[in-house]
């Protein structure tokens, strides 16, 4: 392990993550691993220097984390943030994003991020994917009753109730499960209504950096039967109401997805947006077997990745070699 020769002797990164991002993943320890083992300067975007005075490119590759600044760009700080960005791309074009901007900003919206996953349902009957049916809820749509609209759909309830938007806003994380046609009307328009489906409380979580793929396995929403009538509201950036959770004693399975589905999953997943660095969630019904992707993360924490770091500035530097030799 060490410095590859190929790379400039001033070889620098520049980042900009949030504050809670760089808690969360001990950027510091990455930030001297980089330094002592590859002798690679890794160091915040400065925003506040005025890039008219810069003159010579001041980062070979830039990594960040823009989702939340772009789901909300009426806030100046945001705003500012993603033009500094922008801006700084556009005076040095040479510089390597890892993930550029543009390929952020579809992760904003589950919209988008439906669609896509709707798509898996269409690859190789061989790898047993049925994702959720679901129907978007435009703003203007009128709500007397969503029982037609939930029908033409063949979705039954109970049913999962999401914000369009994916992130931003705290609203963003606010859903429900949902059991009657009257209870959707607590959710504001444009929203995601998707069926719910039973996965004897697992769910595994695939982190992908490049070609390298990790499933860990965590607790998750008990199954839930169509007789139940009262709504459950969550955030789901806090733990579970115990509502949610399975009862005490009850034995979970773990049903682990094969390593070569998710791989296609991942591949699939980067082909379409143009990202590297994510995360998704799959479920496996619990009737039927399917594997269901059911969320799809840019620059989660990675937590349970093995050898994080290191994954990280390899990839790095071959994005760099990738996309500079281009």
């Amino acid at each position: 392990m060490g410095r590859n020769n190929t790379l400039p002797n001033d070889f620098t990164v520049g980042y900009y993550l949030s504050d809670s991002k760089i808690n969360k993943l001990k950027w510091n320890l990455f930030v001297d691993m980089c330094k002592e083992k590859y002798n690679i300067n890794v160091v915040p975007i400065d925003m506040n220097k005025d890039i008219n005075s810069i003159n010579t490119r001041p980062y070979h590759v830039i990594i960040d984390k823009l989702t939340d600044e772009l789901g909300d760009l009426d806030n100046p700080s945001n705003k500012q943030k993603v033009d500094y960005i922008q801006s700084l791309i556009d005076k040095f074009p040479s510089i390597v994003e890892v993930d550029p901007l543009e390929s952020q900003k579809p992760v904003l919206s589950r919209d988008t991020l439906t669609k896509l996953l709707d798509k898996l349902n269409d690859v190789s009957p061989e790898l047993n994917i049925k994702n959720p049916k679901f129907v978007l809820v435009p703003e203007d749509y009128n709500n007397n009753d969503y029982n037609q609209l939930l029908k033409d759909a063949n979705i039954k309830f109970p049913v999962v109730c999401k914000t369009i938007k994916a992130c931003g806003s705290k609203e963003s994380h606010y859903m429900g499960i949902v059991f009657n046609e009257k209870d959707i009307h607590q959710f504001k328009q444009p929203m995601l209504i998707q069926e719910f489906i039973n996965h004897n409380a697992i769910i595994y979580k695939v982190f992908a950096i490049g070609d390298f793929i990790q499933v860990v396995h965590r607790k998750s929403i008990r199954n839930m039967n169509e007789n139940e009538n009262e709504l459950i509201k969550f955030d789901s950036q806090k733990p579970f109401p115990t509502s949610l959770l399975p009862t005490d004693g009850q034995e979970l399975k773990i049903e682990m997805p094969s390593k070569s589905t998710l791989s296609v999953i991942s591949k699939d997943i980067q082909k379409n947006l143009d990202i590297s660095l994510f995360g998704f969630d799959v479920i496996v019904d619990c009737e039927t077997k399917k594997l269901a992707v059911v969320d799809i993360n840019y620059f989660p924490t990675f937590s349970g990745v093995d050898d994080f770091y290191t994954l990280l500035i390899e990839h790095v530097i071959n994005v760099y070699k990738r996309k500079s030799s281009v």
